[in-house]
């Protein structure tokens, strides 16, 4: 299987359908939650959820799991009604929870996770296939089927259009260039970034500029 920048060893693989057993990095939680990474980071740093701690070569990296992709989720859809201990009572009862619960009971309160849950299970399937659509070569990940790296496209976004992108890479699909948007949201990229403006475009701007007009 293709390694993928910043994925963990226990992380999302093609064909998994469950979130049983399985850890993920905190951009991977941040976009299976579909909240920033700093939304994340800062869960973790202020100890609203817990982590796991493993060495990714010289550094540490903290994986998420299940109950707090859960309880990420929940928070963003219920927590302005919880206190800070109602919130802590929650995420313990879903720590507790075995992947199959369809509730969390604390106290009075009953909450359904099956909305929350069948969020989560679509991002997982959009993330596989997110993953599916990239082909790795000497660590840098390619748009399958192309010579074209997905970073080199998702670094036009946001400041270009999609619509933009697609003129720029002609030979691209639509989903083709979300996938790899959202690949480099999941994985970001490490070391020097990408031009945000393609040389085409670049070139363009300074056509329409008048750079190259005769004086």
């Amino acid at each position: 299987m293709d390694n993928y920048i910043n994925s963990s060893p226990k992380g999302v693989e093609l064909g998994l359908s469950t979130l049983s057993d399985t850890e993920f990095t905190v951009t991977e939680a941040s976009f299976l939650v579909d909240r920033s990474p700093t939304d994340v980071q800062n869960a973790v740093d202020k100890k609203v959820v817990k982590s796991t701690v493993v060495k990714a070569g010289p550094r540490a990296q903290r994986l998420l799991g299940r109950a707090e992709l859960r309880f990420l989720t929940m928070d963003r859809e219920i927590g302005e009604a919880l206190s800070g201990v109602g919130k802590r009572r929650l995420y313990e009862e879903l720590s507790r929870l075995p992947e199959t619960a369809t509730t969390a009971r604390f106290g009075a309160l009953v909450v359904d996770l099956r909305k929350s849950d069948a969020k989560l299970k679509k991002r997982l399937r959009l993330l596989e296939a997110i993953k599916g659509s990239i082909k790795m070569r000497e660590g840098e990940p390619f748009i399958k089927g192309t010579d074209i790296p997905a970073y080199q496209v998702a670094a036009l976004y946001p400041a270009a259009s999609i619509e933009e992108i697609l003129e720029d890479f002609p030979s691209l699909k639509r989903g083709q260039v979300e996938h790899a948007i959202d690949f480099a949201r999941a994985y970001p990229k490490k070391g020097r970034p990408y031009p945000s403006t393609s040389m085409k475009r670049g070139i363009s701007n300074l056509i329409k500029g008048g750079v190259f007009d005769d004086d």
